[in-house]
C-alpha cells in the first residue's frame, strides 16, 4: 500500500493547503530519465533507487499514461477496477508529485525531453511568447482562432531536445501508441474517442518492438470526460473502468506474446501527468467581470489583441500593462482564494523548476494565479473553461500526487 509514502510526500511538500512540486527527488520530471536508465540509456536524473529496487536486467520498459489520473483518483477508483487493485499486489505503487504546472502541455514536453518546464518553456496550456507576438494552444499548436501560429513552428514550442535520440543511440527501439503521431520514434496511431481501437494499435507495438525496447501508450480519455463531468459522476466512472480495461487487455497481450524470459525481463509502469480537482462552475471567478475587469489591463499583442490566452485556468499568466501590475495584484490578493505570485517570487522560488531558459523567462506572466480550488478565466471570450468542472494545472495535492506503479510482466501472468 502507497498511502504512509503518499502521506509523508505531502507533509514534505505541502505550503499550507497547498503542495510543491518534489524536483529533486520523487518526481514525475524524472521518470524519463529512470525509464533510460532501466534500458541502459542516459537521459538525465532518475527516481531515487526505492522506485525501481529489483527490476535489474529490463530489456523492455511499457509505459502507460492515464491523463488525469492521479494519486487520489487510483485511490478512490481502485475498489471498482479489479486491474488497480492486481497491479498493486503484483507490483508495488510510488508516489510522485508531478511539475508545475500540473497541466499536460507542460508535463508531456517535460516527458519526452526529461526536462523542467521553466527549461522547456512551455508554461501551460496556453502560451504567449513575446518573440514571436503569438498567443496559441501549446497542444494542438493552434490560435483561438483555429488557425496555426505565424511567428513560429512546432518544434519552437518547447525548448528542449527529446530523450529518443540518446535511447536510440543506446540501441533502443520506441514505439508510441498514441492517438497523433510522433517523432523520432515507431508510431502506432488510434482514435482516441474510441478506445476499442487502441488495442489494435497497442497489439501492432508489441509485436514489432525488437528488444530492447521502449513502448509508450497515452489514455488521454479519463481527462477529457473529467472536465466535463467531474470526477465524482458515472461518466467519469464508466470512462476509467473501460480505459482500465483496454489497459488489462494490453498486458494480456504483451504476455501473449512474451515468452517466460522476456516476461522477467520486462517492466510494465502505470503513471499519470497530473490529478484533478473538481472545481463549481457557479463560482469560478470571471477575469473579465467585476470586481475584476482585467481585459482593458493586460498588455496585447501588435494588432491590439489582448493577451488572454497565457497559462490556464488553473495556472492564469497575468500580462500587464507596467501601471498596472500593483493594482491588479491588490484587487485580486482581496477578492480570491488564490496565491498571486510576481514574477521574482516565481523566479527565486523555483516554482516552475530551477535554472529557468530564456524561453521560459520571456513567456513567463507578471502575474501568476493560482486558486486554491476553482478555476479562474475570462468568461467573455473562452468562457467554456469557467463551465469544466474537473480542473488541474495548480497545487492543489489531488492535482500534484500521482502514481508511479510498477510490476514486471511475470508477476502479472
Amino acid at each position: 500500500m502507497f498511502d504512509a509514502d503518499a502521506q509523508a510526500l505531502r507533509e514534505r511538500q505541502s505550503d499550507g493547503e497547498y503542495l510543491l512540486p518534489a524536483y529533486d527527488d520523487w518526481c514525475f520530471s524524472r521518470i524519463p530519465g529512470t525509464v533510460a536508465d532501466l534500458l541502459g540509456a542516459d537521459a538525465g536524473p532518475r527516481l531515487p533507487a526505492p522506485a525501481t529496487d529489483g527490476y535489474d536486467g529490463v530489456s523492455r520498459v511499457v509505459v502507460f499514461l492515464v491523463d488525469g489520473f492521479g494519486l487520489a483518483q487510483w485511490d478512490g477508483e481502485r475498489d471498482r477496477i479489479p486491474f488497480l487493485w492486481e497491479f498493486e499486489r503484483a507490483g508495488r505503487v510510488t508516489p510522485l508529485t508531478t511539475v508545475f504546472p500540473s497541466e499536460t502541455a507542460a508535463a508531456l514536453n517535460t516527458f519526452h525531453s526529461g526536462t523542467l518546464p521553466a527549461e522547456h518553456g512551455v508554461i501551460g496550456w496556453y502560451v504567449y511568447d513575446p518573440d514571436a507576438d503569438e498567443q496559441f494552444e501549446a497542444l494542438p499548436f493552434l490560435k483561438s482562432d483555429g488557425t496555426r501560429p505565424e511567428g513560429l513552428d512546432f518544434e519552437d514550442v518547447a525548448d528542449a531536445d527529446p530523450i529518443y535520440p540518446a535511447l536510440a543511440a543506446a540501441g533502443v527501439e520506441t514505439h508510441h501508441v498514441t492517438p497523433f503521431p510522433s517523432a523520432e520514434t515507431v508510431p502506432h496511431t488510434y482514435d482516441s474517442e474510441d478506445l476499442s481501437t487502441f488495442s489494435d494499435a497497442f497489439t501492432e507495438a508489441a509485436e514489432e518492438a525488437a528488444d530492447p525496447s521502449y513502448i509508450f501508450a497515452y489514455l488521454p480519455q479519463t481527462d477529457a470526460v473529467a472536465h466535463a463531468e467531474g470526477v465524482d459522476s458515472s461518466e467519469y466512472r464508466e470512462t476509467a473502468a473501460e480505459t482500465f480495461d483496454r489497459v488489462a487487455k494490453a498486458v494480456e497481450t504483451l504476455v501473449e506474446t512474451t515468452d517466460e524470459d522476456g516476461a522477467g525481463e520486462t517492466l510494465v509502469c502505470v503513471t499519470a501527468d497530473h490529478g484533478l480537482v473538481d472545481t463549481d462552475p457557479e463560482r469560478n471567478p470571471d477575469l473579465s467581470k467585476p470586481p475584476f475587469d482585467l481585459v482593458s489591463d493586460l498588455r496585447t499583442l501588435t494588432d491590439g489583441t489582448p493577451i488572454r490566452f497565457s497559462g490556464s485556468p488553473r495556472n492564469v499568466h497575468l500580462h500587464l500593462k507596467e501601471d498596472r501590475i500593483d493594482p491588479v495584484y491588490e484587487t485580486l490578493t482581496a477578492e480570491l482564494d488564490a496565491r498571486v505570485l510576481r514574477r521574482r517570487e516565481i523566479l527565486d522560488a523555483g516554482l516552475f523548476g530551477p535554472d529557468p531558459s530564456e524561453t521560459f523567462t520571456r513567456r513567463l506572466g507578471d502575474l501568476v494565479v493560482v486558486h486554491r480550488d476553482l478555476g479562474v478565466w475570462y468568461g467573455d471570450e473562452d468562457g467554456g473553461k469557467l463551465d469544466f468542472v474537473a480542473m488541474h494545472g495548480g497545487l492543489h495535492p489531488d492535482e500534484m500526487l500521482i502514481p508511479f506503479a510498477t510490476a514486471t510482466l511475470d508477476s502479472l501472468r
